[in-house]
């Protein structure tokens, strides 16, 4: 009877577990009345897993007398939460939680410098992560008006769908002043709901606008399930927002808020701010990182957007995990010159502004799809990492169709890049004349060649090389001839015309 009574009582606590698949997220719910202001509540769960893992999570308040402690499981296996809370009815409260394998092919636990090869990323469960950027500072907004969320959905879906994995946007902008106002239905500044009470004209720094974070929260799931990352600029210095006073209560408040809410999202990284450089006070800069690595409990990586004083700064830089940087010319230099002063991966965020198909009110510097890919294929080949801009969706203009020429060309580049074991090999232009060259001598070599030739010294290279053409514009193949090791000179077909090509040489058996 006893032994009974002990596999039903076991029964029973496995049923009460709360099942969560490893990196994915779950909501703890838990309501009290309190005066004062809610937001200044603090709430921790305290998380102690398999193998001795603890994490202390802050929670968060989400309005209507309900505070929440969103978590995510690292390992599998059974997980214990404990609250803690200068509030009674929040304090002392218990789960359990049984981790479960994740069933999401495209989830992959949260980004990671990949210590082996530091100028590249690897996901906690060990896949490679080739990087390859978009920026859509407004996405959030698209589920603000529409809530359903099928127009969010759907361009996620097309992002995922050409190769994007680095979706970089903002937490909150308010309205652009090269095209002010509503200029049409697919601008979507100023956004339906602002972050914080009342408006951006008059706001309420102190409470923040639970509803406005709930719609943010989805597109953090979609983004999730997908398999993109979730590149969050906390703030931005050139978008019309109303912050919150430098240095004050409610700028740390903000902060502090914005990592509780999302740091359980295995997909995100923060980014200090869009146009960092805006902030004079690297001091504060450097204080409000720390806010955000310390309340983090998962310790995502962190960055800042193109700010050169505070990442070139060795007494600033030990609390950013890799560079963001924008840069409209000399790309490759710029990124061999990031390269050798910290060994760390390089992301040019904003290196060109693809031109819209629609000639709609936006930021009106603006190039062509050919020279935007250029630039792209000079980052990758100088051993960085990209992120694309198209005019017609960079900003609060939002208008994904028709298709611009640029998706599919970036999504060759990605494909053809990463089937190579990209990161083993290193800038090689000793190795070439005739345009840039990545390697890892005697295993694989990848040219970009803008002229008719290139000559590549294979003198390592053991015989049997094969070697492949690839037209950048067209996705078109053509095999090349490798005679033999040695320094030879190869031409580029000649069907591919004005085309630039990539010349990859390896041996039969390197791949991933």
């Amino acid at each position: 009877m006893r032994r009974w009574l002990l596999v039903l009582l076991a029964a029973v606590a496995v049923r009460a577990a709360v099942t969560i698949e490893q990196y994915h997220t779950h909501d703890f719910e838990f309501r009290a009345q309190v005066d004062g202001n809610p937001f200044e509540v603090e709430l921790t769960g305290i998380f102690t897993g398999p193998a001795g893992a603890q994490l202390r999570v802050p929670g968060f308040y989400d309005g209507g007398g309900v505070w929440k402690i969103r978590f995510s499981p690292t390992r599998l296996g059974a997980w214990e939460l404990r609250t803690q809370s200068p509030v009674a009815a929040l304090s002392g409260q218990s789960k359990s939680i049984r981790c479960v394998a994740n069933r999401n092919p495209a989830i992959h636990g949260g980004l990671r410098i990949d210590p082996a090869y530091p100028y590249h990323f690897v996901h906690e469960d060990g896949t490679r992560y080739f990087l390859m950027g978009y920026e859509c500072d407004w996405l959030w907004a698209l589920v603000m008006r529409e809530p359903s969320g099928a127009a969010m959905r759907a361009f996620i879906d097309q992002l995922a769908a050409r190769g994007f994995n680095h979706l970089i946007t903002n937490v909150y902008a308010h309205d652009t002043t090269w095209s002010p106002g509503r200029q049409n239905q697919w601008d979507y500044g100023p956004p339906e709901l602002f972050a914080w009470e009342g408006t951006n004209e008059r706001p309420d720094h102190s409470r923040f606008n639970p509803a406005f974070f709930r719609l943010y929260d989805r597109m953090m799931e979609y983004l999730r399930d997908k398999g993109i990352v979730a590149h969050l600029m906390l703030k931005v210095y050139n978008k019309l927002v109303n912050w919150p006073a430098g240095g004050s209560r409610d700028e740390a408040r903000y902060f502090h808020y914005i990592v509780a809410r999302y740091q359980a999202f295995s997909n995100v990284v923060w980014d200090f701010s869009k146009e960092a450089y805006y902030e004079k006070d690297n001091g504060l800069q450097k204080r409000l990182i720390d806010l955000v690595r310390a309340t983090d409990a998962y310790r995502r990586l962190t960055t800042v957007h193109d700010d050169d004083a505070y990442d070139w700064d060795p007494a600033l830089n030990s609390n950013l995990d890799f560079r963001s940087d924008q840069q409209h010319s000399h790309w490759a230099e710029v990124v061999a010159f990031d390269r050798a002063l910290c060994k760390r991966p390089v992301v040019n965020v904003e290196f060109g502004y693809e031109r819209g198909v629609d000639d709609l009110p936006t930021y009106r510097v603006m190039q062509g799809w050919r020279e935007v890919l250029r630039r792209a294929w000079l980052i990758y080949l100088a051993g960085g990492y990209g992120a694309y801009y198209y005019s017609n969706t960079a900003w609060d203009l939002v208008k994904p169709d028709p298709e611009p020429p640029g998706y599919r060309r970036f999504q060759l580049l990605k494909d053809t890049l990463s089937a190579l074991p990209y990161w083993k090999l290193s800038p090689a232009n000793h190795l070439s004349a005739g345009g840039p060259c990545l390697a890892l001598e005697q295993v694989a070599y990848a040219c970009y060649v803008e002229g008719a030739r290139i000559t590549v010294n294979l003198s390592r290279m053991a015989a049997g090389s094969v070697a492949e053409w690839t037209d950048t514009w067209t996705g078109a193949k053509e095999s090349a001839a490798i005679p033999r090791p040695g320094i030879v000179t190869i031409e580029k077909p000649v069907s591919f015309g004005e085309a630039p090509g990539l010349l990859v040489v390896r041996k039969p058996e390197a791949s991933h």
